[in-house]
This record gives C-alpha cells, sequence and structure tokens, in this order.
C-alpha cells in the first residue's frame, strides 16, 4: 500500500488533490466509499455533512486502513471487505457513493454501477475520480496498445476505459468539475436520471 501512494504522488501534486479537496467535501448523509485503498479521501470529509461512512474494498488492508483512521474518529466509520459488483447492502441505503479510481480495475462495469444505482438513494449523489482513455491521438491509441501490459502489470487496471460514456449510459447525469493531466483523470458529480429505468 506504501509503495500504491509512492507511485500516485506525482499525479497527486499534478491534479488528483485538488480534485479531491473539490469533490470529496461534497458528500452528506450516510456514504458509502468504494475502493477504500489507502484511505487518500480520508482528509477531505465534511464531519457536519456526514452522518456515517463505510468505505469497502474487495482486498481491504485493515491493518493500514485501521492505523488511518484512528485520526477520524469524529466520523462515524466503518470498514468492510466488499466487491462493487455483489455490494450487501440494501436497496437505497446511502446519500452519496463515493469512489475515486476505481472503475479501470473492476472486472464488469455494467454489473458495479448497476448496483451502486441500486444502493444509492433515488435523490443521492455520485462523486467520482476516475482515469480514461485520453480523447485526443495518438495518446489515446498509445493508451490501447499498452493497456494488455499494464493490465498484468498492475491488478487488471485497464488505461482505456471510458468511463464517462458508460456512467452516462447507466442512466447518470453527470455534472464534470474538471479534466487534468491531457483528460487522463476526470472528476464530477452525478445524480441517477429521473427518466432511467
Amino acid at each position: 500500500m506504501a509503495i500504491y501512494d509512492l507511485f500516485m504522488e506525482p499525479f497527486e501534486r499534478r491534479g488528483l488533490r485538488k480534485l479531491r479537496k473539490k469533490l470529496v467535501p461534497k458528500a452528506k448523509g450516510k456514504v458509502l466509499e468504494i475502493g477504500a485503498g489507502t484511505g487518500l479521501n480520508l482528509g477531505y470529509y465534511d464531519r457536519e455533512k456526514v452522518s456515517s461512512l463505510i468505505m469497502i474494498d474487495r482486498d481491504l488492508n485493515y491493518r493500514v486502513l485501521e492505523k488511518k483512521t484512528e485520526d477520524y474518529t469524529h466520523l462515524d466509520l466503518s470498514l468492510k471487505e466488499e466487491n462493487v459488483m455483489d455490494l450487501s447492502f440494501p436497496e437505497e441505503t446511502f446519500d452519496t457513493v463515493v469512489f475515486t479510481l476505481v472503475f479501470c480495475t473492476v472486472a464488469d462495469v455494467e454489473k458495479g454501477l448497476k448496483e451502486i444505482k441500486r444502493v444509492l438513494k433515488k435523490d443521492g449523489t455520485i462523486i467520482f475520480i476516475e482515469h480514461v482513455r485520453p480523447e485526443t491521438e495518438p495518446l489515446g491509441k498509445t493508451f490501447d496498445v499498452l493497456t494488455p501490459l499494464w493490465k498484468k502489470l498492475a491488478s487488471g487496471c485497464h488505461l482505456n476505459r471510458e468511463t464517462e460514456d458508460t456512467l452516462q449510459s447507466m442512466g447518470f447525469d453527470l455534472k464534470l468539475e474538471e479534466k487534468i493531466m491531457k483528460n487522463i483523470f476526470l472528476g464530477g458529480t452525478g445524480n441517477i436520471k429521473k427518466t432511467a429505468p
């Protein structure tokens, strides 16, 4: 986990940290964070807005996260090992679902997003930061070529997913906050479309 934080630090400095600071404080009510990782979002939650926070990961590192969460006793916080494709929570449980740099590694993106829609209240909000296929060429094609090897090196991470389009096609109205680093990373919020099934 420390290696992951070290690897990500240059990206955090070039804009990811700014996006987290801008987006994560928007979380309110009962919050589910998917892909807790090393707890990089923890310091940005607004304790005045969040009534409870459940942080999940498919391969949860309890030792790392429990150490980090010691400093956040102001939050009603719990940790669970779960996969976004098969969430254990009842329908319409959460006011906010947060996911940052998660859907590049989810095996079935549509299944994961269906689960998010299921557990999110109809008037709830998603908050997301994801890396996506670059919009410009030849960078986009380069990411396509690199993805098969990168998946093997980086726990199944796809460099070329079009997550923004997928979110929209799965019934979310999006409000993009910012695209950074040649549009490789994007962040924003979203709500379930009123006309979505």
